[in-house]
C-alpha cells in the first residue's frame, strides 16, 4: 500500500514538474495561449504541421529580438483576423532562441529575424518552406496568402476547402447541380479582377457548413448581364444570394473606396450573427513607465559577457545553415577577437582558443551544425563555455526585454576596450581599430535581429572613413550605442524599468557631461569619457559575483537540454516527464484552438 502512494506521489509530482516546466518555458514567450495560433517546437512541428488538410504559415522568431518584440501585436491581430481561414490556412510560430529549436531553425533556413514561411498542404520532411518577402502589415500578409493560394492551386486541393476561383457561368455544376446540405445558400461575391476581398470573404466563411460563396470578376460581362449586375466604382463589390429560379437578391452593395476589413466584418456579421475578430486592448505597443523605475547597472558582470559569447556561439552563428566565403573569413576573425581580447577565465580561454584553432584550419563551407556539434566535443572539465545562466547586469523586468542585446553591447564594448589596452601585446591576430570592423562583420553576418542588423551596418557606413585608431574605435561604439538608446526610449522594446539613457549618466560619470543644468542638451567631453569606459569595461573591475546574489540563481534557459552547470553537470528529466511534456503542449495548443 504505502508503495502504491509512493508511486502515485511520485507521479503526481512529475506531472506537476513538467507542467512547472512548460510555464516556465513559456514566460520568454511572446505569445500566450490566447492567441489563435501554435506555438511550436521540435517536439511537435512535424506531427503538426506534416500531412494536413490545410496549409500553414509560420513565423520564426526570436524572444529577445526588439522586431519581433515590436512584431508581435501585429502577428497576434494577423492571427485573429484569419482565424475562420483554418480549414484552409493556419498560424503557428516557433521560438528560435529556444535551445531545442535551434536544429529547427536551422533545417528551414532561418538566420534572422522575423523570418515567416508558407507551406502548403500535406507538407512533409523535405518541403523547407516558401520564404515570404516584402510588407507584413496584417493586409499585406492577407493578400500574399491568396497570392499562395492562387499560386499553387492547380497542384491540388483538399475537397473541404471552398473554390476561390472565379466562377465562369450561373449553370456550372458544382453550383446548381451537385447536392448540397439542406438549407445551403448560394452566394456571389463581384467584384474587380485585382481586387482582394472576395477571396477574402470565401475564406472568412469557410467555416460555415450552410454557405457557399463564389467570386465572380467584372470583367465576365456575360455573368454581369446575367445576373442583371452594374459595374461601377459606386456599386462593385457586391454580394449576391444567387437561386435556381434566378431571383437572385443583392444583400450588399459597396463602392471602391470602402475598406477591405469594413466589407468582411458586415458580411461577417450579417451571415453568421457575430463579429468576425476582435482587437485585444493588452496587445497595445507601450506598458507604460512605471513609477519605481531602476537605473541601468553600474558594473560589468562576467555572467552577461560568457552569457553573451555562449548565445553567440550557440544560438546565432550555429543557427547558420553554411558558414562560406566572406561570412567564413567574418567566423574566423571574431573568433581570433574572442580568444584575443575576451577577459575570460583560464577554462573559457582555452575552450576559445580551441575553437579559434579549429575554425582557422577550415578553407572550405562549414554547415551550422557542425559547429554545432564542434561546440560541444571541445568542451572538458578543463576547457568550457558556460550554459545560459540568470542574467545580472542586463536583468530586464520580464523575459522578453535587456537580456541578450545588453550583453552584446556588454561585450562588444569590452572587445573594444581590450584591443585599445592590449593589441601591442598581441603577437597574432586583428589589432586596434580592426576589432571594431571585425564587430560590424559580425552583425552583418551573423546577428540574427534583422532590423537591428540593418541599423547597426547603416551606422557604419562610413566607418573606416571615421575610425583612424583603437581609441576611435573605442569612441564611435559608444556613440553609436547611444544613438541606439536614443531612437529607441520610448519605444515598445524599451524596459519600463530600464528606460534607454544617455550612457554614461551625469550620476555615473559627472565629468564626463558638459553643461549647466540638467535639461540642456548633452556636450561630451570626450576625453574624459574615454577614460571612463577604459575603467568601466576593463578587466579588472569585471564582477565575478552579483552583490544582489543573482549569480547562484538556477539556469534560466529552461528549454537547456545539455550542461547546465560551468563544469558539465547533467540535470536530467525522467522518460515519463519527456514524454509528458510535448502531450501536455499539444493537450494545451488543441483546447485553444476551438
Amino acid at each position: 500500500m504505502k508503495f502504491n502512494f509512493w508511486i502515485f506521489n511520485a507521479s503526481h509530482f512529475i506531472l506537476l514538474f513538467s507542467i512547472s516546466l512548460a510555464s516556465k518555458s513559456r514566460q520568454s514567450s511572446l505569445y500566450s495561449e490566447d492567441d489563435p495560433l501554435w506555438e511550436l517546437d521540435s517536439s511537435n512541428f512535424n506531427g503538426v504541421i506534416f500531412g494536413k488538410n490545410n496549409a500553414w504559415i509560420v513565423e520564426f522568431y526570436n524572444n529577445w529580438c526588439g522586431h519581433c518584440i515590436r512584431y508581435a501585436p501585429t502577428w497576434k491581430q494577423f492571427a485573429r483576423e484569419i482565424r475562420t481561414w483554418k480549414k484552409v490556412i493556419d498560424v503557428a510560430v516557433v521560438n528560435c532562441n529556444d535551445a531545442q529549436n535551434i536544429n529547427l531553425c536551422r533545417y528551414y533556413e532561418v538566420d534572422s529575424f522575423p523570418t515567416i514561411k508558407l507551406f502548403w498542404h500535406h507538407t512533409a520532411a523535405n518541403d523547407t518552406g516558401e520564404m515570404l518577402e516584402g510588407k507584413r502589415d496584417i493586409i499585406s500578409l492577407e493578400n500574399r496568402l491568396v497570392d499562395f493560394l492562387e499560386t499553387n492551386w492547380n497542384r491540388g486541393v483538399p475537397k473541404e476547402w471552398p473554390n476561390i476561383q472565379p466562377l465562369d457561368k450561373l449553370d456550372d455544376v458544382e453550383i446548381f447541380d451537385e447536392p448540397h446540405e439542406a438549407k445551403q445558400s448560394m452566394m456571389a461575391f463581384a467584384e474587380y479582377p485585382y481586387n482582394y476581398v472576395g477571396r477574402k470573404v470565401i475564406l472568412d466563411l469557410s467555416s460555415q457548413t450552410n454557405l457557399v460563396v463564389r467570386r465572380i470578376l467584372t470583367s465576365n460581362q456575360f455573368m454581369m448581364r446575367s445576373l442583371k449586375i452594374e459595374v461601377s466604382n459606386e456599386t462593385i463589390p457586391l454580394l449576391m444570394r444567387l437561386n435556381p429560379n434566378d431571383h437572385h437578391v443583392t444583400l450588399f452593395k459597396f463602392s471602391q473606396d470602402i475598406n477591405d476589413t469594413y466589407i468582411r466584418d458586415q458580411i461577417y456579421h450579417h451571415l453568421v450573427g457575430v463579429e468576425r475578430s476582435k482587437t485585444k486592448t493588452d496587445d497595445a505597443h507601450s506598458e507604460g513607465k512605471p513609477k519605481d523605475s531602476m537605473t541601468v547597472s553600474d558594473a560589468v558582470y562576467r555572467i552577461d559577457l560568457e552569457n553573451a559569447v555562449y548565445n553567440s556561439l550557440n544560438k546565432e552563428i550555429a543557427v547558420s545553415k553554411t558558414i562560406e566565403g566572406e561570412k567564413l573569413v567574418a567566423l574566423k576573425s571574431y573568433l581570433a577577437v574572442l580568444k584575443n581580447y575576451f577577459p575570460g577565465t583560464k577554462p573559457v580561454m582555452g575552450y576559445l582558443s580551441n575553437l579559434h584553432d579549429w575554425a582557422a584550419n577550415k578553407t572550405s563551407t562549414i554547415t551550422g551544425e557542425e559547429f554545432a556539434q564542434t561546440l560541444q566535443e571541445i568542451q572538458n572539465e578543463d576547457e568550457y563555455i558556460p550554459s545560459m545562466r540568470n542574467w545580472v547586469g542586463c536583468k530586464g523586468s520580464k523575459p522578453k526585454y535587456r537580456g541578450y542585446p545588453c550583453s552584446l553591447w556588454t561585450l562588444f564594448h569590452t572587445l573594444a576596450v581590450q584591443a585599445d589596452k592590449k593589441s601591442d601585446r598581441i603577437q597574432e591576430g586583428p589589432k586596434g581599430k580592426d576589432v571594431l570592423f571585425i564587430i560590424r562583420d559580425y552583425i552583418k553576418y551573423f546577428f540574427t535581429c534583422e532590423e537591428c542588423s540593418k541599423n547597426f551596418q547603416k551606422m557604419a557606413e562610413n566607418i573606416e572613413d571615421d575610425v583612424k585608431n583603437s581609441q576611435d574605435a573605442v569612441l564611435w561604439l559608444w556613440e553609436a550605442h547611444n544613438k541606439a538608446n536614443r531612437r529607441l526610449a520610448g519605444d515598445v522594446t524599451e524596459d519600463p524599468k530600464h528606460p534607454k539613457i544617455q550612457f554614461p549618466s551625469l550620476q555615473t560619470c559627472p565629468k564626463c557631461q558638459i553643461r549647466d543644468n540638467p535639461t540642456e542638451e548633452i556636450v561630451w567631453d570626450k576625453a574624459v569619457v574615454l577614460q571612463f569606459l577604459h575603467k568601466f569595461y576593463d578587466k579588472q573591475n569585471i564582477l565575478s559575483t552579483d552583490h544582489r546574489k543573482a549569480a547562484g540563481s538556477l539556469v534560466v534557459d529552461q528549454s537547456e537540454q545539455g550542461n547546465n552547470s560551468a563544469m558539465g553537470i547533467k540535470f536530467i528529466l525522467s522518460p515519463t516527464s519527456v514524454l509528458l511534456l510535448p502531450l501536455l503542449s499539444y493537450f494545451r495548443q488543441s483546447l485553444k484552438m476551438f
